[in-house]
């Protein structure tokens, strides 16, 4: 029995021996997600009087993900994250700008440019290894929202919902939300600095992709840049972004087309301030290109947007406001939104939330849904929805 009893003590020894490594080489792993679902009713007017309404399970950027870090020394760490979307209602993981999805669009026109482009992985999301340093800033390299887009993410009241604001911030009448800015591109090299006394600053590199190609046709490449200040009640935001699209036949930011010297620019303004249980927020956009006939702009607008939030203990009242103007030598191509909603904070953790969010097309545009679009939009056509949802994060 003795013998039986040591030969027991040594195998566990030898086993939390071995098992001891590898769980001090992942104890800074952690694990982390969002389950985001709604239950949608979405009505598409159509000009010739007749309506589409639909009703659906949505899912709203649901996510897994892994991230950590390891000290290196010398205030030196090395950081990572592995993200990853879910779409827990059983459907595709194309559809919008903010999840990087599949884009599929026409020649230049499409994600960065490209036609039927994806930016990496389906699903992947923010998905990056770096270096950061307190006093010296972070390196990032992988598949990483821009500095243009997260900017001014947290003046959305509505992220990831059935009225989130790239329904028309970001977005081009005529363009899938997926194909103009607030992109999460793949290729991209990024560094952030530090905070000093609440300014900070992102820039980031997107190249056009690994494939080669031959004689003068390249790739392309584009660069975005943000800068924040963050203190206290208040948030201000500058930001501002290039797509050099390239005329090979691959790449990412490749049109496809046999036309040097393409491009499309953005730049905004955002701010917000906070006073005891009330916040307002509100940001100005305006976008250009030349990838009309003769060069002209086919997509370059401008983007009003307005949002307010007032909480009462678990209950967050919240309004935004939406206003693009017409595109550049198109008449009757402007847009505004509307969305309305209440938050109830069941816990830190687990919110569930109402919402009515409508889009007014005038006769020339065609925004619609970045989110799981309404169906059998035509120009002109206005889509609305109610949306009951619940988030819970972990």
């Amino acid at each position: 029995m003795e013998i039986y009893m040591n030969k027991k003590l040594i195998a566990i020894a030898i086993a939390t021996a071995v098992s001891a490594p590898a769980m001090a080489a992942t104890s800074n792993v952690e694990v982390y997600g969002l389950m985001s679902m709604g239950v949608d009713s979405v009505n598409t007017d159509l000009l010739n009087g007749t309506s589409n309404r639909v009703g659906r399970v949505s899912d709203y950027a649901s996510r897994i993900g892994f991230k950590g870090n390891e000290d290196l020394g010398n205030g030196l760490k090395a950081v990572w994250q592995i993200e990853s979307g879910v779409t827990a209602d059983g459907g595709t993981a194309a559809g919008n700008a903010t999840n990087g999805s599949t884009s599929t669009a026409t020649a230049g026109t499409g994600s960065i440019g490209g036609a039927t482009t994806a930016f990496g992985g389906a699903a992947l999301r923010n998905t990056f290894v770096g270096l950061s340093d307190q006093a010296l800033g972070t390196v990032m390299i992988g598949k990483i929202d821009t500095p243009y887009k997260s900017s001014t993410g947290r003046l959305d009241q509505f992220s990831d919902t059935l009225g989130d604001y790239n329904n028309l911030v970001g977005a081009a009448s005529g363009v899938a939300a997926t194909s103009y800015f607030d992109l999460r591109p793949a290729n991209v090299a990024a560094y952030a600095t530090p905070n000093f006394s609440g300014f900070s600053a992102v820039a980031g590199y997107v190249f056009g992709g690994e494939s080669a190609t031959s004689g003068t046709a390249s790739n392309g490449n584009a660069y975005s840049l943000g800068a924040m200040y963050d203190a206290g009640p208040l948030y201000l935001t500058a930001a501002y972004e290039k797509h050099n699209l390239g005329s090979g036949a691959s790449g990412s930011l490749s049109t496809g087309l046999a036309t040097a010297g393409l491009e499309r620019k953005a730049w905004k303004l955002g701010a917000a301030y906070s006073i005891m249980d009330f916040t307002l927020a509100t940001m100005y956009e305006k976008t250009d290109d030349n990838l009309g006939a003769a060069g002209v702009s086919a997509y370059g607008h401008n983007t009003w947007f307005l949002s307010g939030k007032y909480q009462m203990g678990a209950v967050a009242l919240k309004a935004q406001y939406a206003k693009a103007g017409e595109i550049d030598n198109v008449a009757n191509s402007g847009a505004k939104m509307y969305t309305v909603g209440a938050d109830y904070g069941f816990s830190k953790r687990t919110t569930a939330y109402v919402l009515y969010t409508k889009i007014s097309n005038d006769a020339a545009a065609n925004y619609n849904f970045a989110y799981n679009a309404a169906p059998g939009s035509a120009a002109g056509a206005d889509v609305a929805g109610f949306s009951l949802g619940m988030k819970h994060s972990f």
